[in-house]
This record gives structure tokens, C-alpha cells and sequence, in this order.
């Protein structure tokens, strides 16, 4: 009688712990989206223009900093199955983190407007990036651990992902626009009266942006782990932490064998590394593409705000889309063919097109784009479901940590084929004062048509025949979990 009454109050707890979290998740997404909208979006600028850094170094510099967090990923990710604070696994985390992590990127911000520069500044941005990297993870991986936590449920894991993408988005578009508005003004007040701004004035608005966009985030994460603080999240966590204790658990080699035999969720690395990729070269390359290709900066900031508002229309216009073609893989696919089609139209009209036509045939394909993230982390989740079903424990923090490392390769891919093309078109010959020739702005073409039609064809190809994953599937691997079955004592196979 006892532990009945007990469950009925944890039922009628956990209902409403369930609801405030619904809060907290999208108002963690809307701080992450003000970090997204400056942060990755300028970096490169930053180290180029602000720094004065040969490309190939600021370059390196993004490269070594997503090596580094590509490798710290998945160990962090087996460390929190592993490990667990007195009073909770996860919410700790996401206090120590984010304020570590975000320090380092305001202090990267910063340097310049201190009066660092040259070799010095390269090299302590340098340092300083590469911290970052190392604690990059206990950002991403515990708020993505969590993510298969928060509910079982199909209808509950669409809605915090779609939540995720329309606040996270919703940051960036506003911010986009702010962003791109406050920088020359910021710049041109701190400049003493001159006509047009100067590098210390220049230096000092990159700064002063960074606080908006480094606390921004600490308070959204810090929100976040309050209210995860004493839920049915870290409670299930722990107890069955304390569980695997008492039985040991399962060896790290079973641990990393079992997620890379897990075809779905390394199927949905590939296509999200690919995705991606593409993605931070959009952002990444944006700055260069309005100066020099399009030469108008002053738009920059109206095109950023499109390409996300489009995408948070997208998420939200998934759910109509999911009653058209009813089976999740199937609207996943089908999605992904329609927005691959757009890319190939930019890529072959690129050089004739006028940038009002580009942004709205871009607007199109940014709109398919947000509406696959209806799909993503729910079918992630699954991935997850799967290697819990298959090992018979589950390792939240090492599978949907491969969700995070998706984010790096794609931003370690992005970088280098960016730094490559930035290379070859010779842009610290531009940057010295050099003339901006036709063949300079042809291969920066590249970055905004025929590259991310590649990935796209690709990243289509692993949706359609490699992610084996589908509705009836994902009930059976649910169904069994919640019978207390596994791949080894169930009678379904996959």
C-alpha cells in the first residue's frame, strides 16, 4: 500500500516537474541561440579582421579547438555514465560548464580590445580556444543526455525538439539582426569622433557584443539545471547509477563496442556531420560572402535573420508535414529530397542570380532545413533507445554524445574546406589592401553552391540507405523497454 501511494505522488510530481521543464528547456535553447547568433558567426571574422591573423592560422586555430572537442566528446559522454554527484548527475554540469566555457570565449573576444595583438594575441587565442574545446562537452553532452530522459513519450521528444530549433533559432534571428546593427555603432562611438571606425573602436564593439552573447547562455543553462535539480530526471538517473554500481555495469570496451555497432545512431553521425557541415559554412562564410561577393555588408544582417526565422517557420510547419507522409523515416527522407533540390537550384543559377533571388530561393531551402530538425534528435533518441535495448543498460551520456560530435565534425569539416577555399582565393592578399578580382569572388562562390550541394546529395544517401530505423521499429525497441526486456531476452530482431 505504501509504495503504491509512493508512486502515485512521484506520477503526479513528475506531471508537473514535466511542465516546468517544457519551460526551462526552451528558454536554455533561447540563451543558446544569442550565443549562436555571434559567437561561430564571427569568429573567423574576428581572427582575420580583428587580430589581423593569416587565414591559414585563424584557421588552424578552429580546427585544433574541434579536434580537440571531437575526442573530448564521446570521453566526457562515458564519464557521466559513469560517474554522478552526491545530489544529482546531470544539473551540475550545466552550472560548471557553461560559465567555464563561455569565460574563455568572452576572454577570446576581448584580447583585442585590450590592445593584444599580432603573435601574442594569436598565441593566447590559441591557448585559450583549445581550453575552451577540452570544456566544450560539459556544455553539450549533459544537455543531450538528458534529452531521452525528459520523456519517453513520441509526441513529448517532438516538442522538445521542435522547441529546441524555434527558440534556439528565434535567439539567433532576433540577435542576427542586432548583432550586425550594434557592431559599426558600438565601433564608430568608441572611435573619438572620426568619420569612419577605427580598429580600437572596432575592436572594442566585437568585445562588448560578447558579453550580451557569453551570459546570455550562463543564464539559460543555469535556469535549466534548477529546475532539473530534484526531478524525475536525476532521480531515475541516479537510482539506476546506483543500480549499475551494485552490478558493475557494463566495461567501457562493451560500452564503445555496442555504440559502434549501433547502424542507426552512427548512420544519423553521417548524415548530421554532413548536414552540418554545410550549415557552419552558411554561418561561418557569411561575413566574407556580403563584403566581397555581394558587396554590401549592411544586408548580412537581414539575410542571418532569414535563415533562421525560415527555419523556425520549417519546424513548426513539420507537424503538417508529418500528416501528408504519416511515417516519420518517410517524412525525414522526403524532407531532405525537397531541400536538397533548392541547393541544387542555387548551385547551378549562383552566378546569374541577383542576391534578392538568391535569399529567397535560400529562404526556401532554410525552411526544410528547420523542419528536418523535427526529425533529428528524436530519431538520435531512438539511436539511443536502441543501444539501451541492445546492452540492457542505458548509456545516455556516451550515445547522445555522438549527437554533440556531429556539431564538431561539422564545424571542424566546415573550417577547413572555408580555410582551404579562403586559402586558395589568396584573401591575406585582400586583407593587406589588395584588389578584389573576378577569380577571388568565383572561388568564393564555391562556399554557397556547389559545396553544399554536395554534402546535401550525400547527407540524402545515408537518410535513404543506411538509417534502419522506422516507427514500427522504434515501438517494438520502446515496448520491450518498458517490459524490461532486451535484444538478448526479447523475441523481436532487428
Amino acid at each position: 500500500m505504501g509504495d503504491e501511494k509512493n508512486i502515485s505522488v512521484y506520477a503526479e510530481e513528475d506531471a508537473k516537474k514535466l511542465k516546468q521543464l517544457k519551460v526551462a528547456y526552451p528558454v536554455q535553447q533561447l540563451g543558446g541561440g544569442i550565443e549562436k547568433a555571434y559567437i561561430s558567426t564571427y569568429v573567423s571574422y574576428l581572427y582575420t579582421n580583428i587580430y589581423v591573423m593569416p587565414v591559414a592560422f585563424s584557421g588552424l586555430i578552429t580546427i585544433v579547438q574541434n579536434i580537440v572537442g571531437w575526442i573530448g566528446g564521446p570521453l566526457f559522454g562515458t564519464i557521466i555514465d559513469k560517474v554522478q554527484f552526491k545530489k544529482g548527475k546531470y544539473y551540475p554540469w550545466m552550472i560548471i560548464g557553461p560559465v567555464l566555457y563561455y569565460a574563455g570565449w568572452l576572454l577570446i573576444y576581448c584580447l583585442p580590445a585590450f590592445g593584444i595583438r599580432g603573435s601574442q594575441a594569436a598565441f593566447m587565442a590559441l591557448i585559450i580556444a583549445i581550453f575552451n574545446a577540452c570544456i566544450s562537452p560539459l556544455v553539450t553532452v549533459p544537455q543531450n543526455a538528458v534529452y531521452p530522459n525528459l520523456s519517453t513519450d513520441a509526441g513529448d521528444r517532438q516538442y522538445f525538439a521542435r522547441m529546441q530549433k524555434i527558440c534556439r533559432d528565434g535567439g539567433k534571428t532576433i540577435f542576427s539582426y542586432i548583432f550586425p546593427v550594434m557592431l559599426p555603432a558600438i565601433a564608430l562611438a568608441f572611435s573619438n569622433g572620426a568619420a569612419e571606425a577605427t580598429a580600437g573602436g572596432e575592436a572594442i564593439s566585437y568585445a562588448l557584443c560578447a558579453v550580451i552573447a557569453c551570459v546570455a547562455p550562463i543564464l539559460g543553462y543555469g535556469y535549466y539545471a534548477f529546475c532539473l535539480k530534484g526531478s524525475y530526471v536525476e532521480r531515475n538517473a541516479m537510482e539506476k547509477s546506483s543500480g549499475a554500481a551494485k552490478k558493475k555495469g557494463l566495461s567501457l570496451g562493451v560500452m564503445f563496442k555496442t555504440v559502434f555497432t549501433n547502424r542507426a545512431l552512427l548512420s544519423m553521425y553521417l548524415f548530421m556531420s554532413l548536414h552540418k557541415t554545410y550549415y557552419f559554412i552558411y554561418v561561418t562564410s557569411a561575413a566574407y560572402m556580403f563584403k566581397y561577393v555581394w558587396g554590401d555588408f549592411s544586408k548580412m544582417g537581414i539575410f542571418m535573420t532569414m535563415f533562421n526565422l525560415t527555419a523556425i517557420i520549417g519546424v513548426m510547419v513539420g507537424p503538417f508535414w508529418k500528416k501528408v507522409f504519416k511515417e516519420t523515416k518517410r517524412c525525414f527522407v522526403s524532407c531532405m529530397a525537397v531541400h536538397v533540390v533548392l541547393l541544387a537550384i542555387l548551385a547551378f543559377t549562383f552566378k546569374s542570380l541577383p542576391l534578392t533571388a538568391f535569399m529567397v530561393i535560400f529562404a526556401l531551402s532554410s525552411c526544410f532545413m528547420g523542419m528536418l530538425e523535427n526529425y533529428i534528435l528524436p530519431m538520435f533518441a531512438a539511436a539511443s533507445d536502441y543501444g539501451a535495448w541492445k546492452s540492457g543498460e542505458r548509456m545516455d551520456g556516451l550515445t547522445m554524445s555522438i549527437y554533440s560530435l556531429t556539431i564538431k565534425t561539422g564545424t571542424l569539416v566546415a573550417t577547413s574546406i572555408r580555410t582551404a577555399v579562403l586559402v586558395a582565393a589568396n584573401l591575406d592578399a585582400i586583407t593587406a589592401g589588395g584588389e578584389v578580382t573576378a577569380d577571388f569572388i568565383s572561388k568564393l562562390s564555391f562556399l554557397y553552391s556547389w559545396i553544399p550541394l554536395g554534402l546535401g546529395v550525400a547527407a540524402l544517401l545515408v537518410l535513404m540507405f543506411l538509417f534502419n530505423l522506422d516507427d514500427s521499429r522504434i515501438k517494438m525497441i520502446n515496448d520491450d523497454l518498458k517490459a524490461g526486456l532486451t535484444a538478448a531476452t526479447s523475441q523481436n530482431r532487428l
